[in-house]
């Protein structure tokens, strides 16, 4: 869990307002993300954590002279509520009747004319442009509109003097063989990509899409694969005697200067080094980006025979007001944002042969460890140690059983262990020996969601269950959200069809007993890159529609068209607050419906209409659902016949991984018999 740092909450506030004071600032916003638009952040980064005391991984905090606000979504109210000093702080949950946007607080709450001061860095250009053309509407004829002033030196990082020291971990190169394409094809691929929308060039900032097309994995954000770093591609169409030398630049290294320093050339590794020169991609050190920037874009520009500025294409949900300014303060280029996202995260997206074999061997083995852990929790709690095991101790027990599988890195998130009313926390993160931390025990709902690194994919996995005798509310909702998991996991869908569509099958089952979920129900998933990837998304059942139709995030996220290779997760829920939570989550690749054979047929007794192919998912977690919490009678035929199915895929897949285990064979051959 990120250092919140030491001084109380009123002495974080009054040092920061001072440092408003001095640079003549109304308002300050401080925002979750670093200057590369990441979910999770280095500890370095943790800004926002720092100053409001909440460490959850999504939210905005604005403070004022007079008020210190704090924005979360629905995952983290209760997280929130416990977190912040409730004297200084005021939670404003978002998407919640009533509740105004950040930008809306402000133009109701401040008086026209006000600076609001940002770290141009951690602001994204899109949402400064619509956040000012807001205020200017709103602005009375003969008054001057609120404005955002670039504050470049962080005032959080001016006042946090115990922050953590910047990390640059080794880069390592992502091999061929689970990458499956190497660095000058996804070069090319790009390039005519972009050079389609008549752009010159590409800007990169977000940390995974430059891992992804250059082949390369770090470690600067925990449980991340990733490491610090911009790069920019060289997309002009030219003949291949005038092609350019350098094909892409990298800059890597945060903590150096901007010439490097010593020792940064070693740091890089010769192996690294080679793997880039042989696809002709230039590496610079990362303090260095923004002249050198203007440096590249300048002599790209004298190439132009015209004289006319380079077009350099940028992401709009990912491009700083920073990074915006400094191609168009180059004089050499002006920047056409994308209508959604880049090519390269649209083609990271979608998996490969490659990755898909490699996704497919990651899930099995984590299963396999997950089988071993539930088999051992199981006999410990229900054989009478109940209240010896505790919520953040077991995790080391989980981790025992995966740090030996082949090609084990790490956790892909803090693993969410929770037990009883902690299980209704859905992003809880259980901290050893903290008043919070409970024990396991056969009187409550245990709630785990975990995933693994290996160098062959990623994963994500809920499993909830109950080691004594649940009641017929618990068996019943559990059941509910079973129904919601099935739903989804066994849809055909014509390809191009958005998650927004798709999300009504998981709710609708909880619906009908009047129940929802505040969050998404799938998410994209990297291989061996982050745990929640773009651009898709599965969900928007949790929010109004009013809400969709003015918020172009949800727009993009949720109406991203649903392809082929698309690596997702199925993760319904259920939250009782302040009594237990339940979700089931599993790994989907999307894939198409075989267009010949029997297989078909049984889809399609009649044939297939339109020009669209049809798409399915194939599950890839192997882990066994709880039979404890099944209520059978409100279970279709279809449905059973789908868990029995599914459970024996369970037991021919998983059996050889434990057979060396008699407490989870066992385990595993008791959970997977038929209904």
């Amino acid at each position: 869990m990120p250092d919140t740092g030491s001084g109380t909450a009123a002495s974080k506030l009054s040092a920061l307002r001072s440092l408003m004071t001095e640079h003549n600032l109304d308002a300050y916003l401080i925002l979750s993300p670093d200057a590369h638009n990441s979910e999770y952040v280095s500890d370095c980064d943790e800004r926002r954590s720092y100053i409001s005391g909440f460490t959850g991984s999504a939210g905005t905090a604005l403070v004022t002279k007079d008020n210190a606000l704090l924005w979360t979504d629905a995952r983290y109210f209760l997280q929130a509520e416990k977190q912040l000093d409730g004297e200084y702080w005021s939670l404003m949950k978002m998407y919640e009747p009533g509740v105004p946007e950040v930008n809306e607080w402000i133009s109701t709450n401040l008086k026209v004319g006000s600076r609001v001061g940002v770290d141009p860095t951690t602001f994204l250009k899109s949402r400064a442009v619509e956040w000012q053309n807001d205020w200017s509407k709103s602005t009375p004829s003969d008054g001057s509109p609120t404005v955002l002033v670039s504050i470049r030196e962080n005032l959080v990082d001016a006042m946090w003097h115990d922050r953590p020291e910047v990390p640059m971990g080794p880069i390592a190169v992502h091999s061929l063989d689970v990458a499956g394409e190497t660095v000058t094809s996804k070069l090319d691929r790009v390039k005519a990509a972009v050079a389609r929308s008549k752009s010159d060039a590409l800007m990169i900032s977000s940390l995974d899409q430059v891992a992804w097309l250059f082949n390369l994995r770090g470690s600067d954000i925990m449980c991340n694969p990733l490491f610090f770093s911009y790069a920019v591609v060289d997309c002009r169409v030219v003949d291949d005697a005038a092609a350019p030398v350098v094909a892409a630049h990298i800059f890597v290294g945060r903590s150096a200067d901007i010439e490097g320093g010593e020792g940064w050339d070693d740091w890089i590794g010769q192996g690294v080094k080679d793997h880039l020169s042989d696809a002709s991609v230039a590496i610079h050190p990362y303090g260095s980006f923004k002249t050198k920037l203007s440096t590249i874009l300048s002599d790209m520009a004298a190439d132009r025979k015209d004289g006319a500025p380079l077009t350099v294409m940028v992401e709009k949900t990912s491009c700083s007001m920073e990074i915006a300014d400094s191609i168009t303060e180059s004089g050499a280029a002006q920047i056409k944002e994308t209508e959604t996202v880049s090519p390269v995260e649209k083609f990271k997206s979608i998996k490969n042969e490659a990755e898909i074999a490699g996704l497919k061997s990651a899930c099995l083995k984590d299963s396999g460890a997950m089988v071993k852990f539930l088999a051992y929790l199981t006999e410990h709690i229900s054989g009478g140690k109940s209240g010896e095991l505790r919520e953040a101790g077991v995790c080391d027990v989980l981790t025992s059983y995966r740090k030996d599988l082949d090609g084990y890195v790490g956790d892909s998130f803090p693993a969410i262990s929770s037990s009883g009313p902690n299980s209704a926390v859905i992003h809880y993160k259980p901290e050893s020996g903290s008043d919070e931390e409970r024990a396991l025990s056969t009187d409550e709902m245990y709630l785990l969601d975990t995933g693994s690194h290996f160098l062959d994919g990623t994963t994500d996995v809920t499993r909830t269950t109950h080691f004594g005798s649940p009641s017929d509310e618990q068996k019943r909702c559990y059941t509910r959200v079973l129904q919601g998991h099935i739903g989804l996991a066994q849809v055909v869908f014509p390809r191009g069809t958005p998650g927004l569509m798709l999300d009504t099958l998981a709710r609708s089952p909880l619906w009908k007993d009047g129940l929802i979920y505040g969050h998404g129900t799938g998410h994209g998933i990297g291989a061996y890159l982050n745990v929640h990837e773009g651009p898709l998304g599965i969900g928007g059942g949790n929010v109004p529609g009013d809400v969709i139709r003015v918020n172009p995030r949800m727009q993009a996220y949720y109406l991203e068209p649903i392809e082929a290779g698309m690596y997702v997760s199925d993760e319904p829920g259920y939250y009782k607050d302040g009594h237990w939570g339940i979700r089931i989550e599993s790994d989907l690749v999307a894939e198409e419906v075989p267009e010949n054979g029997d297989e078909e047929s049984s889809y399609f007794p009649y044939g297939s209409t339109g020009n669209r192919t049809f798409l399915r998912f194939m599950n890839l977690t192997r882990v066994p659902m709880c039979r404890k919490l099944l209520d059978l009678s409100i279970l279709s035929e279809g449905e059973i016949k789908w868990l029995n199915e599914y459970h024996k895929s369970v037991l021919e897949a998983v059996t050889p991984l434990v057979a060396d285990d008699e407490r989870a064979l066992s385990w595993l051959q008791a959970e997977t018999a038929p209904l």
